[in-house]
């Protein structure tokens, strides 16, 4: 099965936007916000965007940049500033 790059970007707009709690989860139908989650997703696009530089169709480069403007957007928001240290990182 051969999936669209689109409908991947598509996923992880889902879920990012699910852990900024601006949509309900799908399986519980709650808004669950979490940070740590919402940062993964980020840096999960951020890394894609990097290693897809250059090898992207327009459509699907206009839909990532798109997406992660979206999301860190969002994310500052709901969370506050991107670069404060994360609750995982304080773990460490």
């Amino acid at each position: 099965m051969n999936v669209p790059f689109l409908n991947v970007l598509q996923v992880f707009q889902v879920e990012g936007l699910v852990a900024l709690g601006k949509m309900l989860h799908p399986a519980t139908g709650e808004i669950a916000k979490n940070e740590d989650y919402a940062r993964y997703v980020i840096g999960v696009l951020d890394t894609l965007r990097q290693k897809t530089a250059g090898n992207l169709e327009a459509e699907e480069e206009r839909f990532m940049e798109q997406t992660l403007s979206l999301l860190k957007l969002n994310f500052v928001e709901v969370f506050g500033n991107p670069d404060a240290p994360s609750t995982m990182d304080q773990l460490a």
